[in-house]
């Protein structure tokens, strides 16, 4: 009897894992046509079902797909209520990540107000920030002593640590009903090969993004279209452009991190955030947005004998999304607790 359920839960894992190929090899087809349009890795948290049909549905069409895929990036973006859950209900959650929330919010204000290049120099160090964390605690690095090499591999560390985990998870593998089961080696050994050959392929994506772009050694090579921290924190002079495409492909990074450290940390896939928080934080966000496209003549004033370019991307046009997840009453009730809150900021002095 034990060994049929543990050949009952064996299958249905390994089941799960050959699911899980069929849904990568589709992932990889959209992952490749991404790089040739140059937005050069997927994020498993960002790109998500509808976003993956829509831009497989681009792969056969006659169309511009690069500014299709744009538009399809800052909708998702632009959709307030996703933005405002993956800060709160992943982020939020993240031992990592959250010691950088205020950071990681004031990158993505800085963005909605078309500060490109401020909200770029912004959430590269949070990147840096994140994974030095991680190798201090984890690894055993000392905080004044991690090579850059290591920083660069740190991808790599962590697609070691998810297979271990979740070997130890095989090994020690409970029931629903805490019913404590153990596989055969050769079981074992079928599941961790399954669950490799998953993360290899999910690692593999950002790992290019790593090693050819952002962590590009740029020593006596010229950057093209590069997204390199290098370059860009140490104003090499390079043609980097500072827009609201750049600032993505470096937020995808974050993105992938938090994937990792939701399953690191084996918390659930689901965001958990407070619905009221959730509210004013859209509320917020929109409107930030609508001040600073007010405010747009005034830059233009400022940018006009500069750059072009940097006059340009102050008419780029982004959706600007209505919450309309939340039930009226909701949305009503956090008004009404943003007008008292506002009341006791304007009466009390919070500078300390």
């Amino acid at each position: 009897m034990e060994n049929y359920i543990t050949d009952y839960h064996y299958e249905r894992l390994i089941k799960s894992g050959n699911d899980d190929s069929i849904s990568l090899k589709h992932i990889q087809q959209v992952n490749e046509f991404l790089k040739h349009n140059d937005w050069l890795f997927i994020s498993p948290l960002f790109f998500q079902g509808f976003e993956l049909d829509m831009i497989s549905k681009l792969i056969n069409s006659k169309d511009n797909p690069k500014e299709k895929i744009l538009a399809l990036i800052a909708n998702k973006f632009y959709s307030l209520s996703f933005t405002a859950s993956f800060i709160e209900g992943y982020c939020n959650r993240c031992n990592h990540i959250k010691p950088f929330l205020m950071s990681i919010e004031h990158s993505v204000i800085l963005t909605f107000q078309k500060d490109y290049e401020g909200a770029i120099k912004t959430i590269i160090p949070i990147i840096e920030g994140i994974i030095r964390k991680y190798l201090i605690e984890e690894k055993g690095f000392e905080r004044q002593v991690i090579p850059f090499e290591k920083i660069r591999k740190s991808f790599d560390l962590m697609r070691q640590d998810l297979i271990s985990e979740y070997l130890q998870s095989v090994v020690n593998y409970t029931t629903e009903n805490n019913e404590k089961l153990e596989f055969s080696k050769q079981q074992i050994a079928n599941l961790i090969s399954k669950k490799t050959e998953y993360y290899d392929i999910w690692f593999s994506f950002v790992t290019e993004f790593i090693n050819k772009s952002f962590y590009l050694k740029t020593t006596g090579q010229p950057l093209t279209n590069e997204v390199n921290r290098h370059s860009i924190l140490h104003e090499f002079g390079d043609k980097f452009i500072y827009n609201f495409e750049n600032y993505i492909k470096i937020y995808f990074l974050l993105q992938f991190m938090t994937w990792i450290f939701l399953i690191k940390e084996c918390k659930s896939p689901l965001n958990k955030i407070k619905t009221l928080r959730f509210a004013e934080k859209i509320a917020a966000y929109e409107a930030i947005i609508k001040h600073s496209e007010k405010l747009i003549y005034e830059k233009h004033l400022l940018y006009k004998n500069y750059d072009m370019y940097e006059r340009k991307i102050l008419k780029e046009k982004f959706p600007q999304y209505q919450n309309k997840m939340l039930p009226k009453k909701h949305i009503l009730i956090g008004k009404l607790l943003k007008r008292i809150s506002k009341l006791i900021w304007k009466k009390y002095d919070y500078d300390l």
